[in-house]
């Protein structure tokens, strides 16, 4: 199995078309990344959020499928779509695409409004974000090792029981 395999991650239904996404240079010139009036280049390491693992998404969609689709299905699903094209791009070594990099910038702004939402489908979208939500002890810029992916899977794995 591939690191993008996505047999077994469930189709949830897309309750919205795609959004539109931000511009790559505003009208200043400048790429607003990761803040308005920012100038730094649109890439994950300039991001002022950490980034989600892939690899536990795409087994969290695989274990947990119906849960998987209660989150995220008005953007969420385009989002991680977008968020599975840069990986690939930056794993080959080629340029992330026009689409992903607009995608990056709108994710700054997704996670600075929804890092509290602590229900399911908040946590379930997040994901798809490819950001955390701030857990228990407000740590959503938070690092893996921090409580928030912890939080994170205990609530999937709660709804379960």
């Amino acid at each position: 199995m591939t690191r993008y395999d996505l047999k077994g991650v469930p189709k949830c239904e897309n309750l919205s078309p795609k959004d539109r996404l931000p511009p790559l240079v505003s009208k200043d010139g400048l790429t607003d990344y990761p803040k308005k009036g920012d100038d730094n280049p649109i890439a994950f390491k300039y991001s002022e959020y950490a980034l989600f693992p892939l690899e536990i998404a795409l087994a969290i969609a695989r274990e947990y499928p119906k849960e998987w689709c209660k989150g995220g299905n008005h953007f969420g699903n385009h989002a991680f779509d977008y968020y599975i094209q840069a990986m690939k791009a930056i794993d080959a070594g080629r340029p992330i695409p026009p689409n992903s990099r607009r995608w990056m910038k709108k994710r700054e702004q997704y996670i600075a409004r929804h890092r509290k939402d602590f229900r399911l489908a908040g946590i379930i979208a997040m994901i798809k974000w490819a950001g955390f939500v701030d857990g228990p002890k407000g740590r959503g810029k938070g690092a893996i090792n921090g409580s928030s992916l912890d939080f994170m899977v205990k609530v999937i794995r709660g709804e379960i029981k």
